[in-house]
């Protein structure tokens, strides 16, 4: 136990086609929808998750709903990384002086290319990962 624990946050992500999982201290914390709403007009992220999913085919045509990835892959980079900095952000939703920096193991397809790895892996250190693992998802299930 070191002294500055504090300032390090460890979390596995499985980035799922329907859902997405955010696992912290062995408990699921997270489990939503993998879906984006966004402003046509402005390109802004306006909602995450289940308030994008209650969106879904009910707002305004300037809004529109985008589900980042496709067969486990990430189809959208931009609305994936988006979607992952979000749901960060559901972890601890108060305010805080400083955010710590995060490890971050996420379970990836066991068919994926090397370049669906690094978009995975970049989308994940431009949400906040200091330290991003990736593990294939039938490892992650052995474990």
């Amino acid at each position: 136990m070191g002294l500055f624990n504090f300032l390090t946050q460890e979390i596995a992500i499985d980035l799922g086609t329907a859902n997405t999982l955010i696992i912290h201290n062995d408990k699921v914390v997270v489990d939503e929808p993998s879906i984006v709403a966004v402003d046509r007009m402005t390109g802004r992220v306006i909602a995450v998750g289940k308030q994008a999913m209650q969106m879904h085919g009910k707002t305004h045509e300037n809004i529109k709903t985008i589900r980042p990835l496709k067969d486990g892959v990430i189809a959208d980079f931009h609305a994936a990384e988006h979607m992952i900095r979000g749901m960060i952000k559901m972890i601890n939703p108060g305010k805080r002086l400083f955010q710590p920096s995060l490890k971050m193991v996420i379970c990836i397809p066991s068919g994926i290319t090397e370049v669906e790895k690094r978009a995975v892996r970049d989308s994940a250190e431009h949400a906040g990962g200091k330290e991003v693992y990736l593990i294939h998802e039938p490892m992650a299930a052995a474990i």
